[in-house]
């Protein structure tokens, strides 16, 4: 019987780790699969238990419950013995998983640009813009800890040359911003 038990549960969670494996692989994450985030409330004292569950960690945890108290077993281990090795394997690997998930989870980030950011901040004429919106040239500016590079144009009545100081005073587009020269009156 307890043998059954352990062999179901290395198939249905190795199973379930093999076709993640496979997704995450193929670019589909995972992570809609995941117990949500019940902490979100401001008690946070079982926080870290909503974490820890997903369906990653209790995956990994019957695939190693299954195959350890398997291996127990076929060494002649009794079923309590092969029972609590099984349980701390488990146990072991659901937290190894959540741990890694954890680190991994600190190394991303966002490389997305918000233009929206650029609003009122100083920025250095690269391409002379042309007088009273009659084209465009670029600017580059310091934002979210980079150097970034927008279309830009102006309704200054003169042409501002490279090297000019200006500041965005309106976004465009995604990618065109207006400026002023700095020393300019921000209307």
């Amino acid at each position: 019987m307890l043998s059954t038990l352990f062999l179901y549960s290395a198939i249905i969670g190795g199973t379930i780790l093999v076709v993640q494996l496979g997704l995450m692989l193929l670019g589909f994450a995972s992570d809609d699969l995941d117990v949500p985030d019940l902490s979100s409330d401001g008690d946070s004292s079982f926080g870290w238990f909503y974490e820890l569950l997903s369906i990653r960690t209790l995956s990994a945890a019957a695939t190693f419950f299954g195959l350890i108290g398997l291996v127990a077993l076929s060494h002649g281990a009794s079923s309590t013995t092969a029972a609590t090795f099984a349980t701390a394997a488990g146990g072991a690997a659901l937290y190894t998983v959540y741990w890694l998930f954890k680190q991994l989870g600190r190394l991303e980030s966002s490389g997305n640009e918000n233009i929206q950011l650029a609003l009122d901040q100083p920025a250095k004429v690269y391409v002379a813009i042309p007088a009273k919106s009659q084209g465009s040239g670029k600017v580059q500016l310091s934002m979210q800890g980079r150097t970034v590079e927008y279309q830009a144009i102006t309704d200054e009545d003169v042409r501002l040359p490279s090297g000019e100081d200006v500041v965005v005073v309106e976004i465009i587009s995604s990618d065109t911003v207006r400026v002023v020269r700095a020393t300019s009156s921000i209307s």
